[in-house]
């Protein structure tokens, strides 16, 4: 287990300050066209103070009409500041989530340590994606949320980021819902959106926004997925962000897990929970960095590794073959898309030994085990049950480290060449292809 060195705790404080800065400036930021009032307001004040310094001493009607001015802006200010404190809008937790009704092929799957989180998914989608051909079409056009959540975006955002310390980074928005025809020979759509917009949309899931003044529901953010029968809304016709979620298993040549546990106080993700050692949403890097027409999985596997590399600590020729492993949604988080993978690592657990946490992701990540022991023989013969692992791990595991095992195990039962593979020899010295460059 790799902790933070005693000598990067004052560099990890000065950059927990410097991250707290510029959270607080992007939500400014965001929030100013939501709080012109109290921007005027404040305006107003500043402008009295001037007037009333630059009165001269005798104009004494000057000085009242000054002084009138400065009154006025102070009680104008105070319910813009109480507002402003307290918020307009409060957020409280749904009392019950609604579950789609499932129509073959697709499946529900929940965590069996928290049956409350649920994941729908389908198989030939799985087995499609293994030999999948299709590309991607990228839109740089901004895409705008729905009007009734857009309306509470601020009020939203300001009781959301009191909760922790966010960033609003650009993402991808994935626009197709997948199917095989399309995964065979098709052009999957992807658009621009940012973390803002999925906080307001997808991570408002669980949660109804309230009228604090009196107590209406502006809000259902459990219902937003949905169509007004129930059904899940395909991606094609959901207009929430959206955001592409990717996670990769990574195991060492000595066949051992690397896991991240996320910070206790996480604020969206589970706090305190195990992840797989890549795991996170694409984001606008990793559009530009890839070259033209190259398939949608080799875009997703890219994503993949940057990631992995950036919460693990890797570097890049510490990376070997990725397997494009499964696809899901995650109706917890307003079924955004999800998509797992397994990259082989050219290091042994030992060689990790002293992996630190990377400084930047000190806010999100408590700490890195290189040495997580799984049971393939008894993952391949059960993908849904979580005995391939240690206990502390399996009551601890996040639902992308448990579908990302469960779709090993399923993998492994229809890929001859992963078994195989993993099968082979677990020495340091073995050589893995790498079909899938990070570039």
């Amino acid at each position: 287990m790799a902790r933070l060195s005693a000598p990067r705790l004052r560099q990890a404080r000065l950059w927990l300050l410097v991250v707290g800065v510029r959270s607080r400036w992007q939500l400014r930021l965001a929030l100013a066209r939501h709080r012109w009032t109290w921007y005027a307001a404040v305006v107003s004040f500043l402008l009295g103070v001037l007037g009333l310094v630059s009165t001269p001493l005798g104009s004494v009607p000057a000085l009242l009409a000054g002084l009138a001015g400065v009154l006025l802006s102070v009680i104008l200010l105070a319910p813009e500041w109480v507002a402003l404190r307290r918020g307009r809008v409060a957020l409280v937790r749904s009392r019950a989530t609604p579950t789609t009704p499932v129509v073959a092929p697709a499946v529900l799957v929940r965590l069996p340590t928290d049956r409350s989180e649920v994941a729908w998914c389908r198989p030939d989608v799985d087995e499609a994606l293994r030999d999948a051909g299709a590309g991607y079409l990228w839109s740089a056009g901004r895409h705008v949320l729905p009007k009734r959540v857009a309306a509470h975006a601020g009020a939203i955002l300001a009781a959301r980021v009191r909760r922790g310390t966010m960033f609003n980074g650009r993402l991808v928005r994935q626009d197709d819902e997948l199917t095989p025809d399309l995964l065979r020979a098709g052009e999957i759509r992807l658009s621009d959106t940012d973390y803002y917009s999925l906080i307001c949309s997808n991570y408002l899931f669980g949660w109804r926004v309230l009228d604090r003044r009196t107590g209406a529901v502006h809000l259902d953010g459990s219902r937003l997925p949905y169509a007004e029968d129930g059904r899940l809304l395909t991606l094609s016709e959901s207009r929430l962000a959206n955001v592409i979620g990717v996670s990769t298993l990574a195991m060492t040549t000595d066949r051992k897990l690397v896991l991240c546990w996320q910070q206790p106080k996480a604020t969206v993700s589970g706090g305190g929970l195990a992840a797989p050692a890549g795991s996170g949403s694409v984001d606008l890097t990793d559009v530009r960095d890839r070259p033209p027409g190259e398939s949608f999985v080799d875009f997703l596997t890219a994503a993949m590794r940057r990631e992995l590399m950036e919460e693990s600590h890797l570097a890049p020729h510490q990376l070997g073959r990725t397997w494009m492993l499964g696809y899901f949604r995650w109706l917890n988080r307003g079924a955004k898309p999800e998509y797992l993978g397994l990259t082989m690592l050219e290091v042994s657990s030992d060689d990790l030994h002293d992996t630190d946490v990377r400084l930047v992701e000190t806010p999100y990540v408590q700490r890195i085990t290189v040495d997580c022991r799984i049971d393939l023989d008894r993952l391949r013969r059960d993908p849904d049950s979580l005995d391939c692992v240690p206990e502390d791990v399996a009551a601890g595991a996040s639902m992308p480290l448990y579908m990302g095992l469960r779709a090993l195990g399923a993998a492994l039962r229809r890929d001859p060449e992963l078994d195989r593979h993993l099968r082979g020899p677990s020495s340091g010295s073995q050589a893995v292809e790498s079909v899938h460059d990070a570039g």
